[in-house]
């Protein structure tokens, strides 16, 4: 079993008991690690929720919308002890744009869904990294939609494509730091966010049908990818889009039913 004694992991995106977030922020404790949260206020009832349940110990959790650089230099501020693992789990569109086909979205929408869902990678990261004083594992979550077109994911694909570039740019920005940079690229699972795409359940359905494992993935599938990326198993892996989709992303036509 991979052992994270020591580490301070920093995890953000958490939004309910489904977030993949909270999947893997459980999986690194269970690894060791101590868990620290940052969170948007809208989410506020739910982290209180979460975190009074005990399922695992959070000693430290505070407001941070990281796409306001006064709440991110404020809680980064309030971070006293040596960061070893960051976790960024964000993304949003406003549901009405996120429904309009490309053509139809206008500045404010592509501006809005970028800054929240690729660029906050960036301010992230330039705050984490000083507190990174021995180094450490950066790691972001992304989809099959933000390198091939994607039903009903539209701008979010785009958002998707800057983030993975994102990755690879920062990945050699902050190498020399020994610090590492990587996205997880997970197959479909249901969570709050899935629950704005249309047509999600049929998604799935096919998706199981003609995947190479026959399965779907889960939360815990994409966790288990985030420990191992958290852990010196990983020391030398950074910059790279790493799929955890029972082998959807293989294939370029599925096999036909006969």
């Amino acid at each position: 079993m991979i052992n994270l004694q020591g580490r301070h992991a920093l995890v953000f995106g958490v939004a309910s008991e489904q977030s993949i977030a909270w999947a893997i922020a459980k999986r690194l404790h269970a690894a060791g690690a101590r868990i620290s949260l940052g969170y948007q206020q809208r989410f506020k009832s739910r982290i209180l929720q979460l975190v009074k349940s005990n399922e695992i110990p959070v000693p430290f959790y505070e407001r941070c919308d990281v796409t306001s650089p006064e709440e991110t230099e404020a809680f980064f501020a309030k971070i006293e002890t040596p960061i070893d693992i960051v976790v960024h789990s964000i993304a949003y569109s406003h549901p009405d744009s996120f429904a309009k086909p490309i053509s139809g979205v206008n500045l404010e929408e592509f501006s809005t869904t970028l800054a929240a869902s690729a660029y906050s990678l960036i301010p992230v990261v330039r705050a984490a990294a000083p507190k990174m004083s021995r180094g450490g594992s950066i790691m972001t979550m992304t989809y099959l939609g933000g390198q091939r077109v994607v039903s009903n994911y539209k701008l979010m694909g785009i958002a998707k494509a800057a983030l993975e570039h994102s990755v690879r740019e920062l990945a050699a920005d902050i190498g020399p730091k020994n610090i590492r940079v990587n996205a997880i690229s997970a197959g479909p699972i249901k969570t709050i966010a899935a629950s704005q795409i249309a047509g999600f359940d049929d998604m799935m359905r096919v998706y199981e049908s003609v995947a190479p494992m026959r399965r779907s993935v889960t939360q815990d599938d994409v966790a288990d990818l985030a420990v191992f990326l958290g852990s010196d198993l990983s020391r030398n892996i950074t910059g790279q889009t790493i799929f955890v989709d029972a082998g959807y992303s293989v294939l370029a036509m599925a096999e036909l039913q006969r």
